[in-house]
């Protein structure tokens, strides 16, 4: 890909997510500069690194410095970086520590962000001379992201949590970018193999490199028989192992991929929010110790507990006509109710409160029912919600998500900088 224009670069840049860890005084000059510890994420693929500057540094400033970093092994060769460095007053010792560092910089770029070198260098020079208009456009994207974090996620009722939320406080192991793409359809395991397979390295380097801190996994490959035929080829052995490491680390967290296929179906219902008690119910009382997601057993249970609220609050006779909605419509969200609701009907509990949006969305089933629906009184799990619309708990937004209470907010304008 051509990175040649500040447009183009500004595009591949809005993708990292930067954290600050750390803030100490620079060791040269403390007076005037602040050296940061921070990572940059992209993809699941982080790198660390620091950065010394006179104010907080941006995306775009950190990235040109880690390009020209990189595109350093092709100027000069370790010797003669060292002596430049010497000659600088930089000990040799030093002036080696900084070079490796430039081989690790250019190794996350190609590796793990697929650039070629000459991308790098492209991406360098347009930095060079375009850095201010590509940060401007970087944080452009950054805001519209923001923008539409915040109406795609909105400030929960009280006592309710997100399926997003449940799903990442789960142990997926080693291979959660994966897991996260299962077909959670039928047998999971299946996948299982699938998947290891794919996760092996062809690249020798990358398997010499993997092998010392995994060797009790080339013994493991020996038990299992998976050595026969290739004993003599390291490359082979150690792709056996890998293969058999990888297996080994979904199986032992078969358990929780299982709840997370169960939550992803359930978000594919248009379930957004949870009533967390009722997650719990889900999460830690039905069966994972099976191949398969048991969604049908959690969608019982999220109608069961609609149906014993509303019996105690309203009568058995409204309690059939909700669960007959329900039933027929397959949609146990889409009406606010306490115990799962969508995005949207968050959104208008947020912006009206829970009595009028129950009142609105329930009128016939209340009608049918001689439930005045003027009449419809706020339960203890109501108020709650109501209660919460001044201060909601929040869903752990993004790093780049806003703070502002946001359960106005608006569909955001599509941008070409996206």
């Amino acid at each position: 890909m051509a990175y040649d224009t500040t447009e183009a670069v500004a595009k591949f840049l809005s993708g990292f997510q930067m954290k600050i860890t750390n803030r100490e005084r620079d060791t040269v000059a403390p007076d005037y500069y602040v050296k940061y510890s921070l990572t940059l994420s992209k993809g699941g693929k982080d790198f660390s690194t620091t950065f010394v500057s006179d104010g907080e540094p941006t995306v775009t400033q950190v990235f040109s410095a880690l390009a020209d970093d990189a595109l350093t092994l092709r100027k000069y060769s370790t010797d003669e970086f060292v002596d430049k460095l010497y000659a600088q007053g930089v000990k040799p010792s030093a002036a080696l520590r900084a070079y490796d560092f430039c081989k690790e910089t250019n190794l996350w770029m190609q590796d793990e962000l697929y650039l070629s070198g000459w991308e790098i260098e492209e991406i360098s020079k347009t930095l060079t001379k375009h850095g201010d208009e590509v940060n401007t456009l970087v944080e452009k994207a950054a805001s519209e992201r923001a923008a539409r974090y915040a109406y795609d996620h909105p400030k929960l009722p009280k006592g309710f949590v997100t399926i997003e939320q449940l799903q990442g406080d789960l142990d997926l192991g080693d291979l959660r970018d994966e897991v996260e793409d299962f077909d959670f359809d039928g047998d999971i395991t299946e996948a299982f193999g699938e998947t290891a397979e794919y996760k092996v390295d062809d690249n020798y380097h990358a398997l010499l490199t993997w092998l010392p801190d995994h060797t009790e996994w080339l013994e493991e490959a020996e038990f299992d028989g998976l050595l026969e035929g290739c004993k003599g080829d390291i490359y082979k052995m150690v792709q056996m192992a890998q293969y058999v490491c990888f297996k080994s680390d979904l199986y032992d967290h078969c358990d929780d991929i299982c709840r997370y296929g169960t939550l992803d179906q359930l978000r594919d219902m248009g379930v957004y929010a949870i009533r967390e008690s009722l997650a719990d119910e889900i999460l830690n009382d039905l069966s994972y110790d099976e191949d398969y997601a048991p969604t049908d057993d959690a969608k019982d249970t999220i109608i069961s507990a609609i149906y014993a609220t509303f019996e105690e609050k309203y009568g058995e006779d409204f309690a059939d006509c909700a669960d007959n909605f329900i039933q027929d419509n397959d949609d146990i969200a889409g009406r606010v109710n306490p115990c799962a609701m969508s995005v949207e009907t968050v959104r208008a509990v947020n912006e009206k409160g829970y009595d009028a949006v129950f009142a609105e969305q329930w009128k016939a089933e209340l009608s049918e029912c001689d439930i005045d629906p003027e009449a419809v009184s706020v339960d203890s799990e109501a108020h709650d919600m109501e209660n919460g619309r001044d201060g909601l708990d929040g869903n752990d937004p993004e790093k780049d998500a806003p703070e502002k209470d946001d359960r106005d907010a608006q569909p955001p304008v599509d941008t070409d900088n996206r």
